[in-house]
């Protein structure tokens, strides 16, 4: 895909924001909102429904009838993250409204399994059948809501995307009416159902399991492989960590913390993790086992924030082309196809 001078400038400058500093120490905080609106050009807003907040990123002055991406984000994670993916995509032309279906996702480091470091049976409650069935039902009961809240978009090309839990919902998703496309972001070991939506899995060669149910990152592809011939495209990144896989910015401070919790220095930790700290989300709290020494992310937010998850963007911005637009997919050495 060649993308528009503008689009490749936008994307230049989300990858110079998270990465600056890799060289010379911890970047200065800046707040989202500020290089959203200022530097990229974005719109950024939010809304209720049935409770639950929703995140709404576009390009600033772009039209209203725009496609359509819900992106469904991970455990412990709210509406608002995933920023830099939401970012890639709505600078060429992509509406992405960011929603968190269950409470108990959002406030999952505050249960009692993450506060007793019990991460295993964590991941076995909320990626199991009982939680899995109540995240896919909520979905389904909220999507009515969000088509009447934005009923301008255009909901006839609109795909579905998440990571991990919110990857699960995804695939478990796209046999549903609803969609045109699925994307899912370091999905877990799973079966999904063999016919559906075009889907298009995200992993990486490092992308560890922080929760310890899996035993090596190529367990991640199952879902890719029980997809129906023609239907599918496994996209495998290169030293990605897990935590940078969610494309979600740490808060303002994110450097200090990590400084105090003594972290190893800046960029010297994209193998999966090494020294002490706090991922997001879990801040100060002993890494579980399978998924390196930071905590619930499998790396501190120093690391995600700094990745170069460009091939990411770009190859994921080709395949919502290539199905919403019917633009050929390009070649790619990082592209399986199913």
């Amino acid at each position: 895909m060649s993308l528009p001078r503008p689009a490749r400038r936008s994307l230049l400058i989300l990858s110079a924001v998270t990465l600056a500093g890799c060289a010379g120490g911890p970047p200065t905080a800046k707040p989202w909102a500020e290089t959203a609106t200022r530097e990229l050009h974005l719109f950024l807003g939010s809304f209720e429904v049935q409770g639950r907040r929703v995140n709404l990123t576009r390009s600033a002055g772009a039209p209203t009838n725009q496609p359509v991406i819900v992106y469904l984000p991970g455990l412990g994670q709210g509406s608002d993250a995933g920023q830099r993916w939401a970012a890639a995509w709505a600078q060429v032309g992509y509406t992405v409204l960011g929603l968190q279906p269950l409470e108990a996702d959002a406030a999952v480091w505050r249960s009692e399994l993450a506060r007793t470091g019990e991460f295993r049976e964590l991941g076995r409650l909320h990626y199991g059948d009982a939680q899995r069935a109540d995240r896919l039902d909520a979905l389904r009961r909220l999507l009515p809501a969000l088509r009447a809240a934005q009923p301008a978009l255009d909901w006839d090309h609109a795909t579905l995307a998440g990571y991990e839990t919110g990857a699960q919902t995804a695939l478990d998703a796209r046999a549903d009416a609803a969609w045109r496309a699925v994307i899912a972001i370091s999905p877990p070991v799973m079966q999904a159902p063999t016919r559906g939506a075009p889907a298009l899995l995200i992993t990486s060669e490092i992308d560890q399991d922080p929760l310890g149910l899996l035993q090596r990152p190529s367990e991640r592809r199952q879902a890719f492989d029980s997809l129906e011939p023609g239907s599918g495209w496994l996209l495998t990144l290169g030293a990605v960590s897990h935590a940078a896989l969610a494309g979600t910015l740490a808060p303002e401070g994110w450097h200090a913390q990590d400084q105090h919790r003594g972290q190893a220095p800046v960029g010297g930790g994209m193998n999966g993790g090494r020294g002490r700290g706090g991922g997001e989300g879990g801040a100060g709290m002993r890494g579980p086992q399978g998924g390196g020494s930071r905590g619930p992310r499998s790396g501190s937010a120093t690391e995600a924030a700094q990745s170069d998850v460009g091939d990411g963007f770009r190859l994921s911005l080709a395949f919502l082309d290539a199905q919403m637009r019917g633009t050929p997919l390009p070649p790619s050495g990082l592209l399986s196809a199913r």
